[in-house]
């Protein structure tokens, strides 16, 4: 104990000389990626080999950079973050953790594991439902993660642990496979990466494998290099919060949000069947088909996304009492390794960026034009967003705005009104984790009914779950679309919105006009 009985501070392991220290990336060393741990859980309705995936996982850190995964993280001389990369690994610093756990029952007996999902209970053409993340008790994690496993940046600083933890948990009739991991090593298009990685060494076909990029170099450390004389205008920089304004929206955050919303939050799983999106998207499709006779400006295309989103920030907003000309700020997360290979600073091949290389692209409407407009119309404005501002040059003019907010305000950049109403979602639908094929490493079917959609050895349930040093605000993601094409998103809502949802989800009716 220190001082008046005060615990000490955990010293860090001291530096091993062999290691290679590489610098943080830029995006990789900020508040929210430091503050953000993912347990991501991957239900197979088949009994895996945990022998198989772990020495394919070894062997993959063995290849070229893709020891980087293996990497523990230090504090600099500055006070920023670095990674100490060891020159090997083995059973006394192995790569990463890795631990399982094996039960004598079936799935749907055991008291903790029969609280995930099962899919097939579900129906695909019905109204959509909410469920509890079963993790938000200690009980419960420690049940699915790989135990002494690091969930914050402290506990990484002060051991010498590796990025990934991966727990294995088998039944009788299943398996379920948690991928544990501090956001400041990846977002989701770089786990789909390493999965991939996986897969193809499990599977033998290392030739398979992407390179790995951005070991030490940062890729978009050059977008501030590139020579441009006619450098293009940020599309909402005159909407830059700067000044008294951001005074404003922090005391607005401070006070709502960390102080009064963080104990009223809620976190919910939310299946929208695949018939119900299906005839969402249609009948918005219809509408905008109409509306292009009289309006040339009108594209004929949406996505399921731009759908989803519209119609779950259509749900949210009317579960509020909120100002109807209330500004509302809808920011959808994209993905910018394309762009970072159109700007030629990632190779034009195929490769792996295991780092955090987003932006938000930004649709701004007001609460009434949510609420009470078609869907078609929020849903062709987040389209229309999309198109504009996921090009080289926006992407390049944000990414300026962005590193100046951080490094010389120190806060990250928010465009909009001190008072707006902000809706935010990050799609994993891109990463296609439904997809992830461990049939390499199956040992025997589990689920044998002609009702399963999922393929051998392919996940039929994800939950993505995280341990957060701070409040999040209408934040979420779209987790994917399963084998029966129904979508699954996770949400942190207050608890009264979440009851209004659920009212919204009753009163639907089957056949209701969107």
């Amino acid at each position: 104990m220190g001082l008046l009985g005060a615990p000490r501070q955990a010293a860090s392991p001291a530096t091993v000389p062999t290691d290679t220290v590489i610098p943080f990336h830029f995006y990789d060393d900020t508040k929210n990626t430091r503050g953000i741990c993912f347990d991501v859980t991957f239900r197979f309705d088949d009994v895996l080999d945990p022998k198989r995936l772990r020495g394919a996982l070894s062997r993959l850190l063995e290849l070229g950079n893709w020891r980087k995964l293996g990497a523990r993280i230090r504090r600099n001389g500055r006070g920023g973050l670095e990674y100490h990369v060891p020159r090997y690994f083995d059973d006394e610093r192995p790569g990463f953790a890795f631990s399982v756990a094996t039960f004598e029952s079936r799935i749907d007996e055991h008291p903790q594991a029969s609280r995930f999902i099962r899919p097939l209970d579900l129906d695909s053409n019905g109204l959509p439902l909410t469920f509890a993340i079963p993790s938000v008790s200690t009980g419960f994690k420690s049940f699915c993660r790989t135990p002494g496993f690091p969930d914050r940046l402290h506990d990484w600083l002060h051991s010498d642990s590796g990025q990934l933890g991966i727990h294995v948990m088998l039944f009788q009739d299943a398996t379920l496979v948690t991928v544990s991991f501090l956001h400041s090593l990846t977002d989701m298009m770089g786990l789909k990466a390493i999965l991939t990685a996986w897969t193809a060494v499990l599977c033998g076909r290392e030739d398979l494998v992407e390179p790995f990029v951005g070991f030490s170099e940062d890729p978009l450390a050059g977008l501030g290099k590139r020579k441009n004389d006619c450098k293009p205008k940020y599309v909402f920089s005159d909407m830059l919060i700067t000044g008294w304004s951001w005074i404003l929206f922090l005391l607005r955050y401070y006070f709502s949000i960390e102080m009064l919303w963080k104990r009223r939050e809620e976190d919910r799983i939310v299946f929208l069947p695949a018939r119900r999106v299906q005839r969402m998207r249609q009948q918005a499709m219809d509408e905008l088909a109409v509306a292009e006779t009289s309006n040339a400006d009108r594209s004929v295309f949406i996505s399921e996304g731009d759908v989803v989103f519209a119609w779950w920030a259509r749900l949210v907003l009317r579960a509020q009492a909120l100002p109807p000309d209330r500004t509302v700020h809808m920011r959808n997360t994209c993905c910018c390794r394309s762009l970072l290979k159109e700007l030629g600073l990632l190779p034009p091949g195929s490769s792996a960026l295991v780092s955090n290389a987003v932006f938000g692209a930004l649709t701004f409407l007001s609460v009434r034009q949510v609420q009470e407009k078609p869907l078609a119309f929020t849903a062709h404005e987040i389209r229309k967003a999309l198109i504009e501002q996921r090009t080289a040059e926006q992407f390049e003019a944000l990414d300026a705005i962005r590193r100046d907010s951080l490094a010389n305000a120190g806060h990250p950049a928010v465009f909009g009104r001190p008072d707006m109403y902000m809706l935010m979602i990050s799609s994993w639908a891109k990463a296609r984790l439904f997809e992830l094929d461990f049939s390499a490493a199956v040992l025997r079917r589990g689920e044998t009914s002609a009702e399963r959609k999922n393929p051998l050895g392919r996940p039929s349930c994800i939950q993505g779950r995280s341990t957060r040093d701070f409040a999040t605000r209408n934040t979420g993601v779209v987790i994917g679309k399963d084998a029966g094409g129904n979508y699954w998103l996770s949400y942190t809502l207050q608890k009264e919105a979440w009851r209004a949802v659920e009212q919204q989800f009753l009163s639907m009716p089957d056949e209701e006009a969107f």
